[in-house]
């Protein structure tokens, strides 16, 4: 199991929860004949994160559920416990992710993750755990605990900045950045006097994947929707960008 932790730094709105949870489900669905459950879903945003209320499918649907807080508290003797299934009906087939959260602010130290990690791994055998995480401190618990990092940022000189300081706090093997809610009539930063592309590429060393602002994905976003099987790629440039970047996680990963 490999795992895969989305990360933008301490800045937030920079679109990272929506591309993890897009692609996951996009990894879920290309290999759903390889794994029963493919693709393992953490949403550790304290107090209920978007993903999971999108993967819930209501907003009321947390209450007296448990939850990975519970399991942090004590209150449950293991983590399966929180655990919860997302499934899809297609023509090609049917697949499914697993999830989990947290309902409280809990302490999540690294002990725990690493234990939630060996019974997910041991027990499920996914192909990948994906970790949605609110900003970092710097005493992160997944430092040292991920394979991969997918640095996510937008042109915005502070989420550029802020994620690549934590690079190196967390660890694990860098995959292409994503630059996200790129406006092409706006390409130019000012500061630097080059593409932003360009800017995000000396950041990281690699030439980002650009998703571009869509008001369509902002409104499925909004309707705690899942915007890869509500939208067609023709219809929607960001969901055009977001399964090409899944197809390359999947060769990189599979």
């Amino acid at each position: 199991m490999k795992k895969i932790f989305f990360i933008s730094g301490t800045k937030g709105g920079t679109g990272k929860t929506t591309l993890a949870l897009n692609a996951s489900v996009l990894l879920a669905y290309l290999w759903r004949e390889s794994a029963h459950y493919p693709v393992v879903y953490l949403d550790l945003t304290p107090g209920v994160g978007t993903a999971a209320l999108i993967l819930l499918g209501d907003i009321m649907a947390p209450w007296g559920r448990p939850s990975l807080s519970d399991y942090i508290a004590g209150r449950l003797a293991e983590p399966l416990r929180a655990f919860y299934i997302r499934r899809w009906s297609t023509e090609r087939g049917a697949f499914q992710i697993v999830f989990s959260y947290l309902s409280q602010d809990s302490p999540l130290s690294r002990r725990l993750l690493e234990q939630i990690s060996s019974v997910v791994e041991s027990r499920l055998r996914p192909k990948v755990m994906v970790i949605d995480m609110p900003p970092l401190s710097s005493e992160t618990p997944v430092a040292g605990l991920v394979d991969f990092l997918v640095p996510v940022v937008t042109p915005d000189i502070t989420a550029i900045e802020t994620t690549r300081r934590y690079l190196d706090i967390v660890g694990g093997g860098r995959l292409r950045p994503v630059l996200n809610m790129y406006i092409p009539g706006y390409h130019v930063s000012v500061m630097h006097s080059m593409p932003w592309e360009k800017v995000v590429e000396d950041a990281f060393g690699e030439q980002p994947h650009v998703i571009p602002y869509d008001k369509l994905i902002q409104a499925a976003r909004q309707a705690l929707e899942v915007e890869v099987l509500k939208l067609r790629p023709a219809e929607s440039p960001a969901v055009k960008a977001i399964i090409d970047y899944a197809k390359y996680l999947a060769a990189r990963l599979g």
